[in-house]
């Protein structure tokens, strides 16, 4: 059994089981990793049956360290077998058994499928098995009542973590906030010392309407930040997101037409380089990661992975001349970026209390 205080973590960002996903994280260094629990999505995996395999990697990455394991809610995204661990006959015994044998999983609970009374024995079974558990609110209107349910039967809800999981923000983001802000409140209302983390993203799926005059750069702002503070900062809930990766997965659709494009993790901001109409992909990699090395000096002293393989690829060496290559090094470097941020941001707000 685990025993977790999810308050001393100040970052919960949510990722899923593909490779770039989980290259990404896995190459954070172990002080940083240390400093995280993420909420990790089980998914096909290539050639497997089943998700084991996904599990296997999933912890391959995470060195071991605890994590937050759910299923996926989209059926498309399931294996050929793996849908019936959301199944909730005995109160969802095959996905309690699945998680049983790992001890540093936190195993969220399954909302999708059942009937209240097999969610709230699922709940109190994992409880006890495991010690700490998550929820995840996804449909505020479906799932908050039956969260809230669970919650009120556990024996102590610090064990718990409650994600209230806004998904693709940027197309309105007014809207989540006060969606969020409901959601919370209700919680709340029902269980007052519930932890919380709000997990959003707003990394776009496509990043036209980001461009500069020049066609290559541009600058995209991270919302999630923006969501946060709006529903009171961490004061109220615990900061999370997708990782910078967009929440709906497009692997089953091939990749048409596209540019070498390094994006680049800031606080607040992600910002890219894109090199159109290069006829050789590894040159056009190459001058992306030389024009971030011109903006962002600190990239030639820095020890975090990502900002190496700008490095090397600004010396004509990159890693990978394909999209799934660069998008781990966006991912390692916004764990990073939004990891320390957190973390001084905290210190700043203690010191500013004194």
């Amino acid at each position: 059994m685990m025993s977790v205080n999810f308050e001393d973590y100040l970052y919960y960002p949510a990722l899923r089981t593909r490779g770039a996903e989980l290259r990404g994280l896995a190459m954070l260094d172990e002080a940083r990793k240390a400093q995280i629990i993420p909420l990790i999505t089980l998914g096909k995996w290539p050639k497997s049956d089943d998700f084991a395999r996904s599990l296997e990697k999933a912890q391959e990455a995470m060195s071991n360290n605890a994590f937050f394991l759910d299923l996926p809610d989209d059926p498309r995204h399931h294996s050929a077998t793996s849908l019936s661990l959301a199944d909730p006959s005995s109160n969802f015994a095959a996905w309690r058994e699945f998680t049983a044998p790992h001890e540093n999983i936190i195993p969220v609970v399954q909302t999708s499928q059942g009937n209240r009374r097999q969610i709230v024995q699922q709940a109190m079974a994992l409880e006890q098995a495991h010690g700490s558990l998550g929820f995840r609110i996804r449909d505020f209107q479906r799932d908050t009542p039956l969260v809230i349910a669970a919650l009120s039967a556990l024996d102590n809800v610090h064990n718990a973590l409650v994600f209230v999981d806004a998904q693709y923000i940027r197309s309105a983001v007014p809207a989540y906030i006060a969606a969020v802000t409901a959601a919370i409140n209700a919680v709340r209302t029902e269980v007052p010392e519930t932890l919380i983390s709000v997990l959003s993203t707003s990394f776009p799926s496509a990043r036209t309407q980001f461009f500069d005059p020049s066609r290559e750069r541009g600058t995209i702002p991270i919302l999630d930040r923006e969501l946060h503070e709006s529903v009171g900062g961490n004061n109220v809930a615990i900061y999370g997101d997708y990782g910078s990766i967009h929440a709906v997965i497009y692997d089953d659709q091939p990749i048409m037409k596209w540019s070498p494009t390094i994006d680049y993790a800031l606080e607040y901001d992600w910002v890219f380089e894109r090199r159109p109409g290069v006829q050789n992909n590894s040159l056009g990699y190459q001058h992306a990661a030389q024009a971030l090395l011109n903006r962002f000096p600190h990239i030639e002293n820095s020890e975090v992975w990502g900002d190496e393989k700008i490095r090397e690829a600004a010396q004509g060496n990159p890693h990978g001349s394909a999209p799934q290559s660069w998008i781990s090094v966006r991912v390692n470097l916004h764990l990073a970026k939004q990891i320390d941020f957190s973390y001084q941001s905290a210190e700043e707000e203690d010191d500013f209390d004194l």
